[in-house]
């Protein structure tokens, strides 16, 4: 079975909202990783006035490793509920994929 890395960024209040909706719906059964940050782009229209002084917005990324067959429907689903040009992916190929038991 192929796995990929889906990665996830958007605005931190938002990523809130997505980790709600991916504890809820199980639809993330092997559990994912959320990480704070700071985006960094040309699109400020939703930031704050200190995010637009300093150049910089909260991020909450969002990273799962899952079966490359259940992206599409994941990434859907997603699009569905949140639709924000602020809600970014990416997904990467995962060439081994375990634990240490």
């Amino acid at each position: 079975m192929n796995h990929v890395k889906l990665n996830l960024s958007c605005p931190a209040a938002l990523g809130e909202q997505i980790v709600e909706y991916l504890l809820e719906s199980g639809t993330l059964e092997g559990g994912f990783t959320s990480l704070p940050g700071h985006g960094h782009g040309g699109d400020f229209g939703a930031a704050s006035l200190a995010e637009k002084v300093r150049g910089r917005v909260h991020v909450l990324t969002i990273m799962a490793i899952l079966p490359e067959a259940n992206v599409a429907p994941l990434l859907a689903a997603l699009k569905g509920r949140f639709p924000s040009p602020h809600l970014i992916y990416w997904t990467e190929p995962v060439r081994q994929f375990g634990d240490f038991t």
